[in-house]
């Protein structure tokens, strides 16, 4: 079962001044109800586990979390933050679903980022450079900040967009009026 829905979004016709605007037809992938807590529980526990490997000094929880958002990434159903929300944290009931219309290409995005930033690290921290943990708490801050709702991969995501980028940068913000990076606002249930 996939975890993104395509829906097909009508903008009217509008005007810029004089100029009329074409009729837009845009697709828009609606997450389902887990997915973005999925994201959001990974937001939330990638960052913990970074500090964890700060606490003990240990490159290879950095090299692990770099790993775990590579594997989101390449599907997000293969991430353990994602395990751990099916099998324990949603049957405990513990995190409720949370429907929003989004963009998966900024959050897959967003985890490449991060891993490769977290690769650096591990490797800098494995070769005795301190300077590793300095990604290392950057990707921590900004997982953080994402939990809470501004996203720095996605900002970027959208920002390459704004530059003509086709492709795996193609999709423009979900909600046009909101500041890039922003989590969407909730939408009604199905």
């Amino acid at each position: 079962m996939g975890h993104f829905a395509l829906r097909v979004d009508h903008i009217g016709a509008g005007h810029r001044g004089d100029a009329p605007l074409a009729r837009d037809v845009r697709l828009v992938a609606h997450i389902d109800r887990d997915q973005l807590q999925l994201v959001r529980t990974q937001q939330a526990l990638g960052p913990l586990l970074l500090v964890a490997a700060y606490v003990v000094n240990d490159w290879r929880l950095v090299a692990a979390q770099g790993g775990f958002l590579l594997l989101t990434a390449l599907h997000d159903a293969l991430g353990p933050y994602a395990l751990l929300y099916r099998w324990v944290l949603k049957p405990l009931r513990i995190v409720k679903p949370d429907l929003r219309v989004d963009n998966p290409e900024p959050h897959r995005f967003a985890a490449i980022f991060g891993s490769a930033v977290l690769s650096v690290a591990a490797y800098l921290l494995a070769k005795g450079h301190a300077t590793g943990w300095m990604l290392a708490w950057m990707v921590a801050i900004l997982g953080g900040i994402a939990f809470f709702g501004w996203c720095a991969g996605c900002f970027m995501y959208y920002v390459i967009n704004r530059f003509g980028a086709g492709g795996f940068f193609g999709h423009a913000p979900v909600d046009g009026t909101a500041f890039p990076g922003v989590r969407p606002p909730k939408t009604g249930g199905r």
